[in-house]
């Protein structure tokens, strides 16, 4: 509840904003991010568990349409997963993931600080599972869990995500962006009527760094 209270209260002052300023221009960005990835899945019954690191990448697009608040859409590669340290298990999801968020900004000048959320939806390339014992990947093995060997069921991933971060705009239309943002998904990746696991939901943070020029920069001189 406390987070949902600061999302509004964040949303709410830039809304504010947005009468004090006038003659506002649209601003349209094009960006490419590059980042880590840090993902678990919540089991029930839970398990022991680490977060598994991955790499994600992307391209995104941004229209500023209002003072402070626009529209942002990004199509990225990501590597999600969890390891369980404990039996020498670890699985790796590749997945394409398209956020739509809405984006706000506060400031005026070099230095903002964002706020972007929406859902998110991501189709699974592929995945892999790996062992550091080879012996425990067999059926028969006294540690071998169900679902190892199996992939997952549900190859759609649907998340709710949030990111914050801030930016620093040079004059020439370009700028650097640092976000860490946060996401979780609502579907199950495998099937409770077939696991043990009634509950086996994505989750997790990324760090990225953007480089965004501004598509509609007029240069010096041009009306």
């Amino acid at each position: 509840m406390k987070k949902y209270l600061l999302l509004l209260i964040i949303a709410g002052y830039s809304l504010v904003t947005i009468g004090q300023e006038t003659n506002f221009k649209n601003e349209l960005y094009m960006g490419v991010s590059g980042g880590m990835s840090f993902t678990k899945v919540r089991f029930y019954p839970s398990i022991v568990e680490e977060f598994k690191q991955g790499y994600a990448s992307g391209i995104m697009f941004r229209l500023i349409s209002e003072p402070h608040i626009g529209f942002q859409a990004e199509v990225n590669f990501t590597q999600k997963g969890w390891r369980e340290d404990s039996v020498g298990y670890s699985r790796g999801i590749n997945y394409v993931t398209i956020p739509i968020m809405t984006h706000i900004n506060i400031g005026k000048k070099a230095v903002r600080f964002t706020l972007n959320l929406g859902p998110e939806v991501g189709f699974k390339l592929s995945e892999q599972e790996k062992f550091k014992d080879p012996a425990i990947s067999q059926p028969d093995n006294i540690g071998y869990r169900t679902i190892f060997g199996q992939p997952i069921d549900n190859s759609l991933d649907l998340l709710f995500t949030v990111g914050i971060g801030m930016e620093y705009h040079r004059k020439n239309g370009t700028a650097f962006a640092l976000e860490g943002r946060g996401f979780y998904s609502l579907p199950n990746l495998f099937d409770h009527n077939k696991y043990e696991y009634s509950i086996s939901q994505g989750n997790g943070a990324q760090v990225k760094l953007t480089y965004l020029f501004q598509l509609n920069k007029k240069s010096k001189g041009k009306k």
